[in-house]
């Protein structure tokens, strides 16, 4: 199946009712993974503000976080761009990259995330995107982990650049994320093409 048909098979799902309660998932987190192949992601940017304006038009609710867009916001907030330029010229890109994780450990994302949250009312899902942007900054499996207890029963979708077998995850195809068991794949379809 390809990946413009998996789409259609979303924007279908995602205004069922026994999604936006979470019925059938026996006690389990709503916590849903829609991957896709990396080399088509102008092509799912285009089709979520789609699916969210298309929601809308349903009076479904959503919370789009962008987690590239939270961590720059962070950052923004603790250093200036001049700062960061002359510590990377200075000590060198592995050592910005290991301060720029300090400053964005799973419990401040979780908080801002946490923010977003309290500043929207009345959302019934949440998308989460710009992962990929993200990494190796941040990994996907540490947020959705520090996530689990701030959502209940409200359903997130994560849009993930490369796939999830239902027990693992590899972002882009190729760099193993980690072994992530608590989502459940988004349209699990046999036989998926990549095209």
């Amino acid at each position: 199946m390809k990946l413009e048909e998996r789409l259609e098979l979303l924007k279908e799902e995602l205004q069922k009712e026994d999604f936006l309660k979470s019925k059938g998932l026996g006690n389990e987190i709503p916590f849903w993974i829609f991957d896709y192949p990396p080399e088509k992601e102008l092509l799912l940017r285009d089709t979520i503000i789609k699916i969210i304006s298309n929601l809308e038009k349903n009076s479904i609710q959503v919370l789009e976080i962008d987690l590239f867009n939270i961590c720059l916001e962070i950052i923004d907030q603790k250093i200036s761009a001049e700062k960061i330029i002359a510590f990377e010229e200075s000590k060198g890109s592995e050592e910005l990259l290991k301060k720029m994780k300090l400053m964005l450990k799973p419990d401040i994302l979780k908080s801002a995330i946490q923010q977003k949250m309290n500043e929207n009312s009345g959302f019934q899902i949440i998308f989460l995107n710009g992962v990929g942007k993200a990494w190796p900054i941040v990994r996907s499996h540490t947020i959705l982990n520090n996530l689990q207890p701030l959502l209940g029963n409200i359903p997130l979708v994560t849009f993930y650049p490369g796939k999830y077998s239902g027990f693992d995850l590899s972002l882009f195809g190729k760099i193993r994320d980690a072994n992530y068991y608590r989502a459940f794949r988004l349209i699990n379809t046999d036989n998926v093409s990549q095209s």
